[in-house]
Order: structure tokens, then C-alpha cells, then sequence
């Protein structure tokens, strides 16, 4: 027999003849997931092909998606303990599921049974059927598949019904008591952290700690889940948590003593939507406990005491009215207060006593912070009868919420570009709304050291807030952050608690537009990949103004203004290192105009040289440029703790190398034919009779490598790459072994040298050839054979 599994990443188990044992056979392939997913979603009913093509490849199938989709199902098949499961029909494919072999079913089942049982209250029950369902459970449902397969609801729907089952089986293990009481406690201190506002299990977490004892932590829960509550929200614990709070009030103020686990005589059970013992009239759970609503506590001595009626039964405290102040040592006939005081159900609290005035109010034995209330200041040693003014606390709730400052320190020293630094700054302070600013350049050029200096330099004109988040679009070791990775960090930096914020990135960008609607905030959003993943993160109001920096300029994105950076000029380069360096002998010499020629003047690699000099005083400007100029080994010292030209320019190779797009990977074998030959400018004929991937595709590889700035298009057709690129891109030509190019090129340049000799003079013929009336009649001049692969619109380019 064959069972299925969709609680956690989608997996067959296949079960023994001679036993209940399961082997669990995962599904490697990620397309094997998808599908067999989205065919158990529907399981019994048809799924069309293209539905099957949609979750496969995301709204973007391939050309040969139907047959590769062919491919993926007979996999399947041979995975299933009988093909004749999963059926062809003419508009899609069926798989068949008998009774019980998916885990969801199995799930549901007992999700039913304990719910029967937990509304008749029959908690062995409970305990059972809960621990059958949560055994069921690997983890989310669907885990590791792609949106496009589906099933968010389903998902949804799943994980709470695993909430409710964690809550039935902690209210049956409460009402059994015993021993596991004590094993409850950081299971239920779990689930409050993960789920901060789901009261019920705050209520099971204050009643597990008071039945073992640890009344003072219990109430530390109520105080804390209050202090949420009133702060964020402005609403008050429900029934369920002030009936626990009662419950652990008696017991912390009416014997003073713990409640023994299980002792159901004296600390009962509060059930799930029931009265507490002792509210409003009730029976009270201690003898000799005080009343909730303002009962009087007997004193010792006192008829109360034996239970029977207290002096002064028409005092307002019996009925809920305000509580007369203490009496007076020399008045017995003065009502006595109870032992709770009003702070206790959310009034004010008196300050506390001196201890030279017997006479005043004296404070309660239940510290009114436990409920949430006002605690009262410290009284000041010089004056004992005026009180101190509280410092605030980080959980109050009154307390003003700063605005988010989040951006990191701008590099120094900030040398040069002063021209696009005002241009920037004009953009994002001038009148009506604010443009989007799009801040790009190759690796290093320092892209976001210009954001910052110019955000921190406008920063006061944005008084709700400055938001940076670094969206790893070419960070070594990271993948890019996506839009819905993006939008939570967004949402939570602006306060906005993790359970409130949408898992769906369409609605998670509709709250964060709204949030940002009546504001002036700055946003830096650092290192991006491609516009898809910035659009969604944009402000809709036009109070708000956005940096962006990203290698690639974002043609894509509308409505933006664009900053493109090119590395600095010689004498900033100079001014740069000398600065960065300290060595200020460095002005105008020929070591340090050598090393800014050696670096090509990008600003990563002379604060790495600055580094390397302020690091080691002997090493002179005219050693490191001896060093540097092999080019083979010129990479090599260029890197210097975490700042490192190679692993900045190899991201962006590598996610081209790696990516699934045939242009991305024609980029990476058309940077490497370009390490091949050491040219001043590089054009699409030669390329492609490196590359061996015709014109066409050569071309649109010299673009993408021209969008992640590999490439620079100094003119139409022209290609030429930044020196460090040149030396980054003969590093991995000799890293594939590539074979020796040139008499490939040499070959090709003297094909092209023939045809534009043979076009420009014309076959050269002895006179005697040439007939006496001319050329004959359709005659034609012949040229030279073309070279291969070289149009004649194509004979000057190399």
C-alpha cells in the first residue's frame, strides 16, 4: 500500500506487506514536487495540462513544455506502486486516491474527533486524537514548492487547524494535571513567542505556571500580554486570560502557597468559555480567599473567619463600588479593605506608605504591575510623601515610538562627484513629489557610498523616518532578497507585527503603500537586482522619495530619474587614495598616478590599495605598483580583509554562469571569449566566431553583460570592458582551459582583410585580359570569398 504526503514538502510512503511500518521515499527532483502536489491538491479530478505547465514553469513554460511535461509524469509513474494511479485523459491527467492513504484526510479525521471530544469535555480522548493528528505533521504544507503551484488557502487552513489542536490538547492536559504540567511550560513559552497575540495560549501558559508553583512568572505573562495588548492594539485581554488571572491571584494572595499539580479541590479547572469559580458570586477556590468584586477579607478573630457574615455587609466593596480607604489602627469599626487592591483591576494605585506615617494607605500584597496597571514612583529619600516621576520603560505602552533611522554611516573620505551629488540632491528636494532615484554602475564604482552621502545629507527633510535595506542583489554567498523577503523587513522595521503582516506579496505591498501614504520617508534600498524586484517595494505617495543603487540602470522601472557612475577621474582617484591611505607624500607623484592607471580609477580598488598602504608602512607606492602591474596576479592584490575586486565581479559572472536563461549563460562563455584576446574593443562577428553561438545570440549575450555593467557600449556595435573586468574575464577564459583562440581570430581577421581588399581595389588582371570594346557583356568583378559568418554590413567590424 502507498500513502501520500502534503504536511510538509510533498513525499510517497510505502508501506510493508507484513507490517505497519512506512518507508518514506522522497521526491528529489523539484519538478517532481510541483507536480505531484498540484495533482494531489485535486486529487480524483481532472487537472488540465496546462494547469500542470503553469506550476511547472510559472506562467512561462518552455517550447517544449508538453514534452517535457510527458517526461515529468512517467517519472512520476514509476514512483507510484501502480501507474495505472495516475491516468491520461483527453484534457488532462487524473490521480486516483483510495480512503486513507493521504495524510491530509487522515489529519482532518482526527481533527474531528477532537473537536467531539474537547466540546464534551472528555480530555483522555483529547490528548489522544490531538497526538495522532500533530504526529501526522513534518512541517508546513507544501513546503519548498513555488507559488505557482498553488494552494495558499489549503495551506492556510491546515495550519491553523494545528493551532487548535495545540490548544485542545493543552486544555485536556491542564483539566488531567499531573506531573506533565511541568513539561507544559516551555512548550506553551514557545508558542507565546511565536505567536504573540494568540491569547489562549498565554491563558494555558499562566495557569501551567501557577499549578507548579510559580504564581510571580504567571503573572509576569498577564502584565506582559496587557502591556501588548493596550499599547499596540488599544483593547483589553479577553474573558479567557481575566478568568486565569483571577485564578492565579487567589492562589498568589489567598494561602500563600502553590497549588499542588492536579489538585483540582483546591485550584479548579477554568474551562474554555466557562465562569471562574468565585466571579460574581461564585464559589471561591481557597476557604478564606477574597472576594473578586471588592468582597471584605475577615480578619483573624473576626466572624468571617469561621464563614460567616462580615461586619459592615452593605459596604460598597460588596457590590463593586469603590473601595473605602484602610481604617485607622485606633478604629475597629471601620470596614477593612481587601487584599486586592484597585490597581489590581486596572485603577490607580495609591503611592506607597512611609514608614514614619502609620496612618496612610498602605500598598497591596499583588503588585498592581502584575495586571498591566499603573506602577507607582519610587518615593524620594528626602521627601517621603512626594512622588518620584518614572522613568519610561521600553514595554510602555504610552511611551512615543521614534521614527526609524536606519542608515548605516556614510563612507569617508567621500571624494568627488560633485556635480551628480548635486544633481541627486536637487531630485530629492525639490517641490511636488519625489522622483525615484536610480543610482548604477559597474562592481566598486561606489554606487552606495553616493546614496548614503546624499540621504544623510537630505535626511532632515524626511522627519517620519530614513528606511535602508540591502536587497543582496550581487552580495557574495547570498541570493537576492525577494519581493516578499523585501516587503517583511519593510513591514516590521515600520512596526507592523509579524502575524499581521500578509503572506501574499501583492497584499503585503498594499499595507506597506498605505503605511507610507501620509508620511515623508526616505527609503535607501541598496544593491538591487532588477526592477521586479524594487517595483513592488515603491511608495505610492508623493511625500516619500527612493535611492536605489543597482549594478543594472532599470530601464524597466517607469518614472524614475537616473544617476549612471563611471570611475573617478585621475586626479579624484589620486585625492582618493592619498586620503584613504594617509600618506600624504602621495600628492603628484608618479607611483600613485601608476597605481590609479593600474586600478582603471575604481574606488573599490583604491581603498583596498589605501588600505594595504595604511596597513603596512614599509610597503612603498612604488612596490605595490611593480606588484600590480602583472597583469595576471593583478586581482591577487587587489583584495584586503572583506573588501575584494574578484568576488565583486565574480557574482555577477557566476549568477550568469549558473542562471537557467540562455542569454545569461551566452554571457558567461561571451565574457570569457573576451579573456581569450587582449583587443582594444570587441564587436558581435568576431565574438561569435569565438563563442561558436552565432551573431544573434552573441549580441543578445554582449547585452546582458552590458546590464549587469560587465560591459561598457562605448559606440553602436563597440564593446569595451573596464580593465579590471579584462583581467577578471582572462582569469576564467584560462580557468575553462579554453583552447588557444588566436589563429581562430587571425583566420577571421584575414578573411575579412581579403573581402574589404577585394571590395575596395577589385581582382587584379593582366591588360591583355580586357578585350578591345571593354568588359563583355555580363561580365562582373569577382571578389574574394566572404568570411564566414561576416555580412557586408559587418566588413569594418572586428
Amino acid at each position: 500500500m502507498m500513502r501520500f504526503g502534503l504536511l510538509g514538502p510533498p513525499v510517497l510512503f510505502r508501506e510493508d506487506q507484513g507490517g505497519p511500518r512506512s518507508d518514506a521515499m522522497p521526491v528529489a527532483s523539484a519538478k517532481s514536487r510541483a507536480l505531484l502536489a498540484t495533482l494531489l491538491l485535486d486529487a480524483g479530478r481532472v487537472v488540465p495540462a496546462e494547469a500542470l505547465e503553469d506550476a511547472l514553469w510559472g506562467g512561462a513554460p518552455p517550447v517544449s513544455a508538453r514534452a517535457s511535461l510527458h517526461n515529468h509524469i512517467a517519472r512520476l509513474r514509476r514512483l507510484l506502486d501502480d501507474p495505472g494511479r495516475l491516468r491520461t485523459v483527453p484534457s488532462g491527467y487524473v490521480l486516483r486516491l483510495d480512503a486513507g492513504e493521504l495524510d491530509v484526510h487522515v489529519f482532518d479525521g482526527h481533527v474531528t474527533a477532537a473537536r467531539a471530544a474537547h466540546t464534551g469535555q472528555a480530555w483522555e480522548q483529547v490528548v489522544r486524537e490531538c497526538a495522532a493528528a500533530l504526529g501526522l505533521w513534518r512541517g508546513a504544507p507544501l513546503a519548498g514548492l513555488p507559488p505557482e503551484v498553488g494552494g495558499y488557502a489549503f495551506a492556510q487552513r491546515l495550519c491553523e487547524a494545528r493551532l487548535l489542536l495545540l490548544e485542545w490538547r493543552h486544555d485536556a492536559e491542564l483539566a488531567l494535571g499531573g506531573p506533565r504540567l511541568h513539561e507544559l511550560v516551555p512548550e506553551l513559552a514557545a508558542l507565546t513567542a511565536e505567536y504573540p497575540l494568540r491569547e489562549v495560549y498565554h491563558r494555558q501558559l499562566m495557569l501551567a505556571l501557577h499549578r507548579t508553583g510559580r504564581q510571580a512568572e504567571a503573572l509576569a505573562v498577564h502584565r506582559d500580554l496587557r502591556t501588548r495588548l493596550v499599547g499596540r492594539l488599544g483593547i483589553e485581554p479577553g474573558a479567557g486570560v481575566r478568568e486565569a488571572h483571577v485564578e492565579v491571584l487567589r492562589g498568589a494572595v489567598g494561602d500563600g502557597g502553590p497549588a499542588e499539580p492536579g489538585d483540582s479541590g483546591r485550584v479548579p479547572m477554568c474551562p474554555v468559555g466557562g465562569t471562574s469559580p468565585g466571579v460574581q458570586g461564585g464559589p471561591v477556590c481557597h476557604a478564606g480567599s477574597p472576594g473578586v468584586q471588592g468582597g471584605p477579607v475577615p480578619h483573624a478573630g473576626s466572624p468571617g473567619e469561621s464563614g460567616g457574615p462580615v461586619p459592615h455587609a452593605g459596604s460598597p466593596g460588596e457590590s463593586g463600588g469603590p473601595v473605602p480607604p484602610p481604617a485607622s489602627p485606633n478604629d475597629p469599626g471601620r470596614p477593612v479593605p481587601p487584599l486586592a487592591s484597585p490597581g489590581d483591576l486596572g485603577g490607580p494605585v495609591p503611592p506607597p506608605a512611609s514608614p514614619n506615617d502609620p496612618g496612610r494607605p498602605v500598598p497591596p500584597l499583588t503588585s498592581p504591575g502584575d495586571l498591566g496597571g499603573p506602577v507607582p514612583p519610587p518615593a524620594s529619600p528626602n521627601d517621603p510623601g512626594r512622588p518620584v516621576s518614572p522613568p519610561a520603560l521600553p514595554n510602555d505602552p504610552s511611551r512615543p515610538v521614534p521614527p526609524p533611522a536606519q542608515l548605516p554611516p556614510a563612507p569617508t573620505p567621500f571624494v568627488g562627484r560633485s556635480a551628480v551629488r548635486d544633481s541627486l540632491h536637487r531630485a530629492l528636494t525639490a517641490p511636488g513629489p519625489h522622483p525615484v532615484a536610480v543610482i548604477s554602475g559597474m562592481a566598486g564604482v561606489g554606487k552606495s557610498a553616493l546614496a548614503l552621502q546624499v540621504a544623510h545629507q537630505v535626511a532632515e527633510r524626511f522627519p517620519d523616518g530614513q528606511l535602508h535595506l540591502d536587497l543582496h542583489g550581487a552580495t557574495s554567498g547570498m541570493t537576492p532578497l525577494t519581493p516578499a523577503q523585501a516587503l517583511t523587513a519593510l513591514l516590521r522595521d515600520l512596526g507592523t507585527e509579524p502575524c499581521r503582516i500578509p503572506e501574499q506579496p501583492d497584499a503585503a505591498a498594499a499595507l506597506l503603500r498605505s503605511l507610507l501614504a501620509s508620511t515623508r520617508t526616505l527609503l535607501v534600498l541598496d544593491d538591487a537586482a532588477s526592477a521586479g524586484q524594487v517595483r513592488p517595494l515603491l511608495p505610492g505617495g508623493g511625500g516619500c522619495a527612493v535611492i536605489v543603487t543597482s549594478r543594472s540602470p532599470l530601464t524597466a522601472l517607469d518614472g524614475v530619474v537616473r544617476f549612471p557612475l563611471a570611475p573617478l577621474s585621475d586626479e579624484e582617484g589620486a585625492e582618493l587614495l592619498r586620503c584613504a591611505s594617509g600618506r600624504d607624500g602621495l600628492d603628484g607623484t608618479d607611483a600613485a598616478r601608476l597605481l590609479v592607471e593600474l586600478t582603471g580609477r575604481l574606488p573599490l580598488a583604491l581603498r583596498v590599495l589605501a588600505a594595504r598602504l595604511a596597513a603596512r608602512r614599509a610597503l612603498t607606492p612604488e612596490m605595490l605598483a611593480g606588484q600590480l602591474a602583472t597583469a595576471e596576479r593583478r586581482l591577487c592584490h587587489l583584495e584586503y580583509d572583506d573588501l575584494s575586486v574578484r568576488r565583486s565581479l565574480a557574482v555577477a559572472y557566476d549568477a550568469l554562469a549558473a542562471s537557467e536563461r540562455e542569454a545569461d549563460r551566452d554571457a558567461a562563455r561571451t565574457l570569457r571569449g573576451i579573456g581569450t584576446l587582449d583587443l582594444p574593443t570587441y564587436g558581435v562577428p568576431l565574438l561569435a566566431r569565438l563563442t561558436g553561438i552565432g551573431e544573434p545570440r552573441t549580441e543578445a549575450a554582449l547585452d546582458r553583460l552590458v546590464d549587469v555593467a560587465l560591459l561598457e557600449e562605448t559606440t553602436y556595435g563597440r564593446y569595451v570592458p573596464h580593465v579590471l573586468v579584462r583581467d577578471f574575464a582572462r582569469e576564467r577564459a584560462g580557468e575553462r582551459g579554453a583552447a588557444d583562440t588566436a589563429g581562430t581570430a587571425l583566420r577571421w581577421y584575414a578573411a575579412v582583410a581579403e573581402q574589404i581588399l577585394a571590395a575596395t581595389v577589385g581582382p587584379a588582371r593582366d591588360r591583355d585580359d580586357i578585350p578591345l570594346g571593354g568588359p563583355r557583356a555580363g561580365s562582373r568583378r569577382h571578389g574574394a570569398a566572404r568570411a564566414p559568418g561576416v555580412p557586408d554590413g559587418h566588413l569594418a567590424s572586428a
